[in-house]
């Protein structure tokens, strides 16, 4: 079996290692020097070179040549600790090994002097998740190691760590790399290895990597498991990267308000194989961009809308209806923010100033209702418009007020998140405004009342002359238990 690329390519030197300046720089003189510390703790997310930058100091410890620069890399020294055979370099992880036996074996071991090289160095991944016992093990060594040990503690949960041990180890934090840095990395390998890429291919693998090079590596050895090469469409079909087109698609449904091209495209990711998630990571980008050509508010919410989203989906089992069901009603809410229909055109989403409002008559009733209801349909208003045209809407006290009862329960709750932005419509439109009436609420509540009680509420009601506003929706009725 062939060895894997990330382990092939990795640095065997500082000069080698992409990025982490800082680190090489303060290592490189505190060895020069001789102004070591007993003990490192390397902070940063996963592939930004910890444990790499650990060995590389190992070896720089170790190295058995005599002239200036070092590693060597050709001693017998740096050779055993490049093959993990160093009997001074001790690597433990502890994700696996984290109780206080593995810690006692190190408290008892490096009372001994070191046998291969110069120093005993132990490497320990991940060490945040060592118990309590076991941080409590290895204190007392870190506090006062004997001469010639040093301990290299790496993590990517620095937070988790006592601040017992932070106090006594000198702390780098690795940084996550630039796309640039990993384009460059990925363009070496690509030339080494004799593969056709192109810039375009590698930018992707880049961005999809999050800033860690061993991970953008590993992206390209399945690219080109897949195709042999490392080009744009096959780094395209390898990643499941949609084209910028349904990008679009996708924004403009969204934006506008139009849930059957939203399901279609939903549809159309799933049955093209690719994933919710990397589709939702696409569309933010394409929104940040255009948020960098020329910030506005309706970017910004459509930002927020896609981000709560994406959260979502990282929990959620079936994706794909988590995700119709979150932008569908997302994208709902945001959209009814004024006037107009939203769309996404070029940087701005922009509102449609130039709405044709439709010639109303308020003589009759029916005219005025079937006429905001045909005004919805046109302006794109899906949702508003099922749940108005499935309601029934009568006239109520006030000649302005329409009294709207939903369908359903269901349809109440969405009705009463938008009415705010109905009644701002159909104020423009038609001159009136809906009361949403709720009739669970109040028969729910005068449900646990008694025959009496009931008969009773009744006669008070019709005494006071608000028979008709509770009718309409105009009162709310809650009962506090004694």
């Amino acid at each position: 079996m062939s060895e894997v690329l990330y382990r092939k390519y990795r640095p065997r030197n500082f000069n080698e290692l992409v990025g982490q300046d800082q680190v090489k720089e303060i290592l490189g003189k505190a060895i020069e020097k001789n102004k070591l510390s007993h003990a490192y703790i390397f902070s940063g997310s996963r592939g930004t070179g910890k444990t790499t930058s650990a060995r590389i100091l190992a070896k720089m410890l170790n190295c058995l040549s005599e002239g200036s620069e070092k590693p060597c890399g050709v001693c017998d020294s740096c050779k055993a600790i490049d093959s993990s055979s160093h009997m001074d370099v001790v690597e433990l992880d502890a994700a696996s090994y984290r109780g206080i036996d593995e810690i006692r074996k190190i408290r008892d071991a490096v009372s001994y002097r070191p046998v291969m090289g110069k120093y005993k160095v132990y490497i320990i991944d991940e060490f945040h998740m060592l118990t309590r016992e076991a941080f409590n093990a290895l204190l007392k060594t870190l506090e006062e190691p004997p001469d010639r040990v040093v301990f290299i503690l790496a993590t990517t949960n620095l937070e988790k760590v006592p601040e017992t041990i932070l106090s006594r180890c000198q702390i780098f934090y690795f940084k996550p790399l630039n796309e640039e840095d990993i384009v460059a990395y990925l363009e070496r390998i690509a030339r080494a290895e004799e593969l056709e890429y192109d810039e375009k291919g590698l930018k992707y693998i880049s961005k999809a990597a999050h800033g860690g090079m061993r991970d953008a590596v590993n992206l390209m050895e399945r690219v080109i498991a897949f195709s042999g090469d490392v080009k744009e469409e096959s780094v395209r079909a390898s990643l499941g990267i949609l084209p910028e087109k349904v990008i679009e698609e996708f924004l403009q449904a969204f934006s506008s308000g139009n849930p059957s091209s939203v399901l279609a495209i939903s549809e159309k990711i799933q049955s093209g194989g690719f994933t919710h998630e990397v589709f939702l990571e696409q569309a933010i980008d394409a929104i940040m961009g255009r948020l960098v050509e020329r910030p506005s508010d309706d970017c910004f919410r459509l930002l927020s809308t896609l981000w709560e989203t994406n959260k979502e989906l990282k929990y959620a089992e079936d994706k794909k209806t988590t995700f119709e069901v979150m932008v569908l009603l997302k994208g709902d809410f945001r959209k009814q923010n004024g006037e107009g229909t939203r769309k996404f055109e070029g940087s701005p989403i922009a509102l449609d100033e130039n709405i044709e409002k439709p010639e109303v008559s308020v003589t009759e009733e029916g005219e005025v209702i079937s006429s905001f209801i045909e005004h919805l349909r046109k302006s794109s208003y899906t949702l508003w418009w099922t749940l108005i045209s499935l309601a029934e809407v009568r006239r109520g006290n006030q000649i302005e007020d329409l009294i709207i009862e939903p369908d359903s329960e269901y349809s109440c709750e969405l009705l009463k998140e938008r009415m705010e932005s109905i009644n701002r419509i159909a104020e423009d439109t038609i001159g009136k405004r809906f009361i949403l009436f709720d009739r669970a609420a109040g028969e729910e509540a005068l449900e646990c009342l008694d025959r009496d009680s009931r008969e009773y509420f009744d006669s008070v009601v019709t005494g006071l002359g608000l028979k008709n506003d509770m009718e309409n929706g105009k009162i709310k009725i809650e009962l506090e238990e004694e």
